[in-house]
């Protein structure tokens, strides 16, 4: 249940602050490299300033959806989708 939460909180406030997955993504990936770390998502605003969960609450949501695990160190650009934009995937 917290792990629910914590994804409908996380895609709400992504959505508000960057609307598109486009825009979204392209601010988690600043470099340009075509995927975002745990470290980048961890540091970005919207879980820092915006998020009344704390850092090991979201690596248990991370867990729960095997985001960035040993086999998947990464987030790539349809997984973040399918993730925090469900309704355009």
């Amino acid at each position: 249940m917290l792990c629910r939460a914590i994804r409908d909180k996380l895609r709400h406030e992504i959505k508000m602050m960057y609307g598109s997955s486009d825009h979204a993504f392209g601010a988690l990936d600043f470099t340009g490299v075509g995927y975002v770390t745990e470290e980048a998502f961890l540091n970005s605003i919207f879980v820092k300033e915006r998020q009344p969960y704390s850092i090991e609450q979201i690596r248990l949501f991370f867990r729960d959806q095997s985001l960035f695990n040993k086999n998947n160190p990464v987030l790539v650009f349809d997984n973040f989708k399918k993730i925090f934009y469900p309704h355009h995937y």
